[in-house]
Parts: C-alpha cells; sequence; structure tokens
C-alpha cells in the first residue's frame, strides 16, 4: 500500500509539518517540516495530478497565501509560489476545477475568492457577514456556502456569480451578494460547514451554543433548508460562548468553545471538537443524514482541528495547547480508540491527509 501523508499546520511554529501514517495500524512518524510560514493558519488540499498540491494561507505582515509542492515518494512539501491577498485567512478551500480558493476572513468580515498562487488573476470579494469563519463549495461546484459567526447566518453564492450579483441584500460596489441565506439561532455562531459525499445535506458546527444543524440542500438553488438540530456538548456542563476578538475579554475556561467537524467518507459518522473540556463529541448519521449522539471522547488540549483519513477508520484530532497529534481507530459503533501520538511544531491548527494515488 502507497504511503499516506498528514499535513498539519502549526500557527506559532510557522511551519508545516509531514508525518507518515499507517492505513492498517494508525502509526504516525514525523519526516518534515516546512518551515518559514509565519502565523499559518489554514490549509487546502489538491490530491490530483502526479505530485499534488498544499495551500496554506498565513497571517503575517504581508498576508498571502502560499503552494507548496507535495513529493508523493517522501511526502515532503516544498514552498513553490505565494500571492499577496486582501484579507486574513481562518478558513481556505479548494473550488472543485482546483484553480481557485476561498479564504473566510474573521477579523475582515468578508470572504475572498482568488486565483491559487502562480496563476494570474485578480481576488474577489464576497458579503459573507461579521465573523466569517469558513468558505466551503458544494462537491457539484454549483455554489459556494460561508458561515457568519458573528450574524447566526449561513450563506450561498452561485460560483459563476459576478461581483455585484446576487439576489439577496445590498452592498458596496464590486462585491458579490449572496443568492440566499438561512437565519441561525441567535448567539449560536456558525463556524465550520462540511457536505455529506451526495452534496444533499449540509452540516454546520456552532461555536458558541456547541449545536450542530443538519439541512437538506436544493442542488438547483442552493437553498438550505433546516432538519435537524441537535447539542455537541450535552452533558459538559459548559454555559454559552461569546465572540472572542482581541477586544472582548476572554470568557474562561466554562463556556462553549467548538471548533471543527468531519463526515467520514461513507457518510456513517460526525465528529465535532470542543476546546474549553478537550472533547470530540460522536455521532451516527441515519439514512436521511439526520445525526443520533453518542457520547464524547478526551483527546488533545484545545482540540482546534480534525480529519479522517481517506479510508473511513482513522480520525486524525490535533491540540493547539498540547502540540501533538493522535491518530484514534473509528469502531464500528463510532467509538475512536487511541492508536498512536506525534509531536508536532507549535500550535497545530489545521490536518489534511493525503494518499498519492499510483
Amino acid at each position: 500500500m502507497p504511503t499516506t501523508y498528514v499535513f498539519v499546520a502549526c500557527q506559532t511554529g510557522g511551519a508545516v509539518d509531514t508525518l507518515s501514517f499507517d492505513q492498517e495500524t494508525g502509526a504516525l512518524a514525523h519526516l518534515s517540516r516546512a518551515e518559514g510560514l509565519p502565523r499559518v493558519s489554514a490549509l487546502a488540499l489538491d490530491p490530483t495530478g502526479p505530485t499534488g498540491a498544499l495551500y496554506a494561507g498565513l497571517n503575517a505582515d504581508p498576508r498571502r497565501t502560499v503552494a507548496l509542492a507535495l513529493d508523493p515518494a517522501t511526502g515532503a512539501a516544498t514552498p513553490r509560489s505565494a500571492r499577496e491577498v486582501p484579507a486574513s485567512t481562518c478558513f481556505i478551500s479548494l473550488a472543485p476545477e482546483g484553480e481557485r480558493i476561498f479564504s473566510a476572513s474573521y477579523h475582515e468580515g468578508l470572504m475572498v475568492a482568488y486565483p491559487v498562487p502562480g496563476h494570474p488573476g485578480d481576488a474577489v470579494e464576497y458579503q459573507s457577514g461579521r465573523n466569517t469563519h469558513s468558505a466551503v463549495p458544494s462537491p457539484d461546484g454549483r455554489f459556494v456556502y460561508a458561515a457568519s459567526l458573528g450574524e447566526d447566518r449561513i450563506s450561498w453564492f452561485a460560483l459563476d456569480a459576478a461581483p455585484g450579483g446576487g439576489s439577496a441584500g445590498g452592498g458596496r460596489p464590486g462585491v458579490v451578494r449572496p443568492d440566499g441565506h438561512v437565519a441561525e439561532e441567535p448567539g449560536s455562531g456558525p463556524r465550520h460547514l462540511r457536505f455529506n459525499a451526495a452534496a444533499d445535506r449540509a452540516y454546520a458546527l456552532h461555536e458558541l451554543s456547541g449545536d450542530v444543524t443538519v439541512y437538506a440542500r436544493d442542488a438547483a438553488t442552493g437553498a438550505l433548508t433546516l432538519l435537524q438540530r441537535i447539542s455537541a456538548v450535552e452533558g459538559l456542563g459548559l454555559g454559552p460562548g461569546s465572540i472572542r476578538s482581541t477586544g472582548n475579554p476572554d470568557p474562561g475556561p466554562d463556556v462553549v468553545w467548538c471548533a471543527d467537524l468531519r463526515l467520514t467518507p461513507d457518510g456513517r459518522f460526525l465528529f465535532a471538537t470542543e476546546r474549553s473540556t478537550s472533547t470530540i463529541a460522536r455521532f451516527t448519521v441515519d439514512g436521511d443524514g439526520q445525526l443520533a449522539f453518542l457520547g464524547h471522547t478526551p483527546t488533545e488540549t484545545q482540540p482546534r482541528g480534525i480529519a479522517v483519513d481517506p479510508s473511513g477508520r482513522f480520525l486524525l484530532a490535533c491540540g493547539e495547547r498540547s502540540d501533538h497529534l493522535t491518530a484514534y481507530r473509528i469502531g464500528d459503533d463510532g467509538g475512536l480508540t487511541a492508536v498512536s501520538r506525534a509531536a508536532t511544531a507549535g500550535n497545530p491548527l489545521w490536518i489534511e491527509v493525503w494518499a498519492p494515488q499510483g
């Protein structure tokens, strides 16, 4: 079986770590480190082509996105080209055609699209709302969705929309307006959004309330219809969270502070992280895409990022304050069993897993 690689963005370490990953045993081993990437905060993987590529969003001055070439023989990630971007980055994703990046800016409150580094073209801004925390294209390539934590809404935009287009809301010229949006519960703080493989269900994790919402998605219009709201923090004894920024006081350790969520490739299980208690919530997914809560698993301290390997047999979680990565075997019942652990550079935030083809 070809080697599988795990890439971890480490913000204060200013690096992307490469680890080997055994898809039979779950064993992790550190291989290399791409340094000189100050305040790297998010990654997007393009697994296509003979070598693959990794894109890293950096929040140091100047703010930029860096393209790293990947070596399928060693897993080494080597910076090749970069482009400056107009806003800070907390989440990046790759458009399905592989030529554009969508970036969410928490501090500037917008989403930005721009060609991948090394390709010409201007950046385009999208009116996505205060504290935008994710920017996720639908797998069918028709719409891109943005979660606004500060305005408690999820908006969608046609991927071929031009500046000034869209049908909902106002905004300044040159900014793409949404084609529609759904309002979330006030104070819930929608953060990360994921789709199932069929792209007919969307799942949103709420940083401040700890809820997961399940939506049916209309492929023609992009519209989302609420099917379910379920708690990922049941039994944890936490109070409601608050919006975090440099101008707000730290709310302390006893409030909800959710971060990431992931589905297994077969769509059977969903996992979500909570940072105040350093736990992972586990859910089963039924045939209609709705969730049933299973329980919590303790994990790395302050788990910001998780990922599921391509086989769907393992979950990986990194701790912002532990500087470690743990691999868990996913049981047939959705349980998580730790099988290996490895150190990373400082402040790991984001995980991508690459299984080179051929």
